[in-house]
């Protein structure tokens, strides 16, 4: 006759699952297990299952010599005289071994998973702050380019802004500028359109002439459509400007022009 199923079988599930179940014990349990317990079976596998995980989860570590020596001489593998017959330990203290041992199992198991979460979520978090340090760039250069666009507005839209047509000369015959001037700010904005690009160390200088002499106004390169543009703050009375010109200069700039000019009006 099969041993019913009670709270004392499923105890020894664990240390069965350990093969810490011997004598007595191990085949009540065994002959409780063939009888079909189909609740027993469940938590068994259910044991088997975090042992065999854990197993494939911890890396192995060699056991010292004492540590061998005691396991061989508790498992009969000595060349000592048997010592007398142990006493048999009661169930209870092997079951609430082989708990405590599966407890520490399922802690280890568990902080394994509780460390690779927090390592996702630390990888979650450093995605976002690259991603809103990326868009806080871009809200930077969509606030500069409204300021830009604010202050060109600004000269445009001014009560008796003048406007001056320059064309293209020498190397670029097909180029074209305008300048713009706010009459009581003295700000100007200035645009040239199908200039090609230069060199790496050139670039296009802006000059105003009043008074017979030139005045640097602003260094720009172009897009590949050829445009660019400069914005001038607090120039000469524009009733002083006798033209505004474009040369092609020495990267950064130069004080006086040097260079050929592109644009004359």
């Amino acid at each position: 006759m099969s041993t019913p199923h009670t709270p004392r079988i499923e105890e020894l599930l664990p240390a069965y699952a350990l093969g810490a179940l011997d004598g007595d014990d191990l085949r009540e349990l065994e002959a409780h297990l063939a009888a079909g317990c189909e609740e027993c079976r469940r938590q068994l596998a259910l044991w088997q299952g975090d042992l065999e995980a854990l197993a494939a989860g911890v890396e192995p570590v060699a056991p010292s010599d004492v540590t061998r020596a005691r396991v061989l001489r508790l498992a009969g593998g000595t060349d000592r005289a048997p010592a007398a017959p142990p006493r048999r330990t009661p169930w209870w203290m092997t079951a609430a071994a082989a708990v405590l041992l599966a407890l520490a199992l399922w802690g280890l198991l568990g902080q394994e998973r509780m460390e690779r979460e927090v390592r996702g979520l630390e990888a979650e978090r450093d995605r976002l702050s690259r991603q809103v340090n990326g868009l806080e760039q871009q809200v930077g250069l969509a606030r500069d380019e409204a300021r830009r666009a604010q202050q060109a507005l600004q000269v445009l839209a001014a009560p008796g802004v003048q406007s001056v047509l320059l064309a293209g000369l020498g190397p670029s015959p097909g180029a074209k500028g305008r300048t713009y001037v706010n009459p009581s700010t003295r700000d100007a904005l200035f645009y040239a359109f199908d200039l090609p690009s230069l060199p790496a160390d050139k670039t296009y200088e802006l000059w105003f002439i009043a008074a017979g002499k030139p005045v640097a106004a602003g260094t720009f390169e172009v897009d590949p459509r050829g445009t660019g543009t400069v914005r001038v703050e607090r120039v000469t009375d524009a009733r002083q400007i006798q033209a505004w010109a474009v040369t092609i200069e020495p990267r950064g700039g130069v004080p006086q022009p040097t260079g050929a000019m592109v644009l004359k009006g």
